[in-house]
């Protein structure tokens, strides 16, 4: 669903996917993994594994910053960066999304 970028937070409480602008979130039900990207599959920003919240710990710029506040699904979160949080995402669907999407 398209939303507005200030208007994603709904969103991403609830694990729903969307696109917003330069912002989207897709979830894998099979694996109960729901992931939030900014500018491309390169940057996850927010990622929940069955419950448990990863926020992306590196930063990039003033845009993502802003996204990041808008997008922050306001619960306790464990700070990664961003090569440990694709980790995450590999491990806990086996690369299925992860792959698809840099061309493994």
């Amino acid at each position: 669903m398209k939303v507005s970028n200030s208007n994603c937070r709904e969103f991403v409480i609830n694990k729903k996917p969307f696109k917003a602008n330069n912002l989207f979130a897709e979830y894998n039900s099979i694996d109960d993994v729901y992931i939030v990207y900014s500018y491309g599959y390169h940057f996850p920003m927010f990622v929940n594994v069955k419950g448990t919240w990863y926020e992306n710990s590196d930063r990039y710029s003033v845009s993502t910053s802003k996204q990041k506040n808008q997008a922050n699904p306001l619960v306790k979160s464990i700070k990664v960066p961003t090569n440990e949080i694709k980790n995450i995402i590999h491990n806990n669907v086996n690369g299925r999304i992860y792959k698809q999407h840099i061309g493994v």
